[in-house]
């Protein structure tokens, strides 16, 4: 067996232990956490905020694998250090879209884990800039930024999402977003960069306009239905994260002309 190949089973082996720990980790606190954590500031818990919460088959396993494939594929791409980041994170954002799909609440606790491995991703020395192109200094700005990209993702990200619940509320007399998606895309802004958050954004609206409009094509929804932004949010930072190396080739291919 050659020094390569070596590598990658050992990358193998350590990936599939860890994406296995966080699987069934994320099964573990989901089920173990208060109820307390599941309810808004002025609602008291209840029957269905007890545990048990999702059950240990198939999800453990689901959630194992796909932890386990994300850790392989950045390890080994990118490096151990940006895969040791990025798969708290990744269980930070899968317990928020449990939480927020099946309760609709996004616990400030996990908002607070999620912010925490910013300071992983920044202990590397990540660049936030992978676009380039030959409009008038897009990727100038965005390199320019340096370290205070996480700060302009943060103001960005929070900024465009508080914009768009307080105009909607404007609009429609009622709220058309929970201020718990204005932190948690905030909170995405600062682990992904001023760049990483725009793709963040574009990947939450298409995914979550395709959603809707398929279900209410299917009749599974009206029109005056509310659904959990969340998950969109959540799924979209973890695409993000965990394929950023080609959404930066996407974008210097599609911004570089």
């Amino acid at each position: 067996m050659g020094i390569n190949a070596l590598i990658y089973v050992i990358a193998a082996v350590v990936s599939a232990f860890f994406g296995v720990l966080a699987g069934f980790g994320v099964v573990y606190v989901y089920n173990r956490m208060p109820a307390r954590w599941l309810c808004d500031y002025d609602e008291e818990p209840d029957e269905r905020h007890l545990p048990p919460r999702v059950a240990k088959q198939p999800w453990g396993v689901l959630f194992s694998a796909t932890m386990a494939l994300a850790t392989f594929k950045v390890a080994t791409l990118v490096s151990w250090q940006y895969a040791a980041a990025m798969l708290p994170a990744l269980c930070a954002l899968l317990l928020i879209s449990l939480a927020d799909r099946k309760y609709r609440i996004i616990p400030d606790q996990f908002v607070i884990v999620l912010a925490v491995t910013g300071i992983g991703f920044a202990a590397i020395g990540r660049k936030f800039a992978p676009f380039t192109s030959n409009e008038p200094d897009v990727a100038a700005v965005m390199a320019r930024l340096g370290f205070l990209s996480p700060i302009f993702g943060l103001l960005m990200g929070g900024g465009a999402f508080l914009a768009v619940s307080l105009i909607g509320k404007i609009v429609t007399k009622q709220e058309v977003m929970g201020f718990g998606d204005v932190k948690l895309m905030a909170v995405c802004g600062l682990i992904s960069g001023a760049d990483g958050v725009l793709l963040i954004m574009v990947m939450t609206a298409l995914s979550s306009a395709m959603t809707f409009v398929f279900l209410m094509s299917r009749g599974k929804l009206k029109r005056t239905d509310d659904e959990p932004l969340g998950p969109f949010i959540a799924g979209a930072t973890a695409v993000y994260l965990i394929f950023s190396e080609e959404l930066s080739w996407l974008s210097t291919y599609y911004f570089g002309g």
